[in-house]
């Protein structure tokens, strides 16, 4: 596909995410989606994945559950009422869907107070889009919490994205094959990189590789790291390994100035699932970075959609 064939395509469906996003309270239907970008169902529902990793009907029913997430936190509307604005047609199908999403009661979110599992709207704005030479999917991003944990691996003192001399691509590598070597990455264990970055910014910072663990202290020689409770941005990667520094510099220079949270200094994190290879030709991974949310996310892009609409 051309760069210029690829960008019409966006701006189709990016047409489609603008109905979405100003008509969540409404039905949705897939083939009136479809019709909206100019192509059938079948295609459309192809392109959608192809382009974003997620089927329509997900991204919908994600995105309604994560403004009324949003809604429960920031306002004190009541459920009912938050379930009938999201596009649920009565408080049971709402909490039914809220409980299964999110593990808990639309009302226990609300005392617990912590922005979980909330689905951010996509946006495919030509400047605000990673360049397509990347040949990663536009990233999903979602904003979650995760209660403090333990990290037990090995660490090295590494320079990072932004440094002037970095070495992070052969430093952090040569440190997760020294555990696997060792026979220290259990199979059924997904891993996680810590990147330690609570003293605030600096030429270095320490990276840990390892897995979450039970025990307190260190065991096989290794190090143990305590993983405070925190908020964070989730950014769920798919692409090529070597696209993933790139992609994160569009998150922090392009997404994240339009995003209603900022980062904080602390502990970021890279998840890899149990089965992840690094030489594969496409790669699936998060990296979490911890952040403030500042202002409502999704209720902020509903409301401007519609004052769009309106003038």
């Amino acid at each position: 596909m051309t760069p210029s064939s690829r960008q019409a395509q966006l701006g189709r469906i990016g047409k489609v995410l603008d109905y979405i996003h100003l008509n969540l309270d409404k039905p949705l239907a897939v083939t009136s989606l479809a019709r909206i970008g100019g192509w059938s169902r079948w295609q459309f529902n192809r392109v959608f994945a192809f382009e974003t990793g997620q089927c329509v009907g997900q991204y919908v029913r994600e995105l309604r559950l994560s403004l009324a997430a949003e809604m429960l936190l920031f306002t004190d509307q009541r459920i009912i009422d938050i379930g009938l604005a999201c596009g649920f047609g009565s408080d049971i199908s709402f909490s039914r869907s809220f409980k299964q999403h999110f593990g808990c009661p639309p009302a226990q979110y609300r005392r617990r107070g912590l922005p979980c599992l909330l689905s951010t709207p996509l946006c495919l704005d030509p400047a605000l889009l990673p360049d397509a030479s990347l040949r990663a999917r536009v990233p999903a991003i979602r904003l979650d919490s995760r209660p403090a944990f333990t990290v037990a691996g090995r660490s090295e003192k590494i320079r990072g994205l932004f440094s002037s001399n970095p070495d992070f691509n052969v430093k952090v590598p040569a440190l997760w094959g020294s555990l696997s070597a060792a026979g220290l990455l259990p199979e059924e264990q997904p891993r996680f990189g810590v990147i330690d970055l609570s003293g605030g910014a600096g030429p270095e910072f320490h990276y840990l590789a390892g897995v979450e663990t039970g025990e307190a202290d260190a065991s096989h020689g290794l190090e143990v790291l305590q993983v405070p409770a925190q908020n964070y941005a989730v950014v769920s990667f798919q692409g090529p390994i070597r696209s993933l520094a790139e992609i994160l510099r569009w998150f922090f220079n392009a997404w994240l100035p339009h995003a209603g949270c900022k980062a904080v200094y602390g502990f970021d994190l890279e998840v890899y699932p149990p089965e992840f290879d690094a030489q594969a030709p496409e790669v699936s991974m998060e990296y979490w970075i911890p952040v403030v949310l500042e202002t409502p996310l999704i209720t902020g892009m509903h409301q401007s959609v519609k004052s769009c609409s309106t003038r």
